[in-house]
């Protein structure tokens, strides 16, 4: 079951960066390419993780996955995550773009990680003749995190005002990564 709660909030984190978009273009007075680092900064960390850890195991001329084990590969991930999110909360602060795109880009990281290690640990845990199925329910529950998240993020964010016009303090976006924090991105 945790295992299916990492690829709900995969979904659900991914989804909800779309979010921030104009409330960074408005807090931050950004152009319409700048807002978009946004999406950048998260994706371009998938990529740029798998070549990490690609060349980490180079390095270490052995696997780390396989040396750590799924399990603790999939803990780091979550870990390395958790301290991306946790980087909102002094950016809010200090109203530093710079520094909500890195908590981003660390978040990204940590899910390049985690989806490195969930699909076969999702095998591994069951009947290899069931894997496909455990598999497909988990990219199912991903696809609900995907739906739900930006609709709780928005109405965290803007609460029922939703009026494009408005200029969202970052303090709001406090308390729903820390949220996110304590169910174990």
């Amino acid at each position: 079951m945790p295992l299916v709660t990492v690829f709900f909030f995969w979904g659900f984190v991914a989804a909800s960066n779309d979010i921030l978009i104009p409330v960074f273009k408005k807090s931050f007075d950004l152009i319409n390419w700048q807002s978009q680092l946004v999406s950048v900064a998260f994706y371009v960390a998938y990529t740029f993780g798998a070549i990490l850890y690609m060349l980490i195991s180079f390095g270490l001329k052995k696997d780390i996955v396989k040396s750590l084990g799924y399990k603790n590969s999939l803990s780091l991930g979550l870990l390395i995550s958790a301290l991306g999110t946790l980087l909102f909360y002094p950016a809010a602060n200090m109203n530093s773009f710079t520094l909500m795109l890195s908590g981003l880009f660390i978040v990204g990281l940590g899910f390049s990680l985690q989806q490195t290690v969930a699909n076969p640990l999702a095998i591994a845990l069951g009947s290899s003749s069931t894997g496909s199925q455990r598999l497909t329910l988990a990219g199912g529950i991903n696809n609900f995190g995907t739906t739900i998240g930006p609709l709780i993020i928005t109405f965290a964010i803007f609460g029922s005002n939703s009026n494009s016009n408005t200029v969202i303090d970052l303090n709001t976006l406090k308390l729903p990564y820390l949220i996110m924090i304590s169910f174990g991105i």
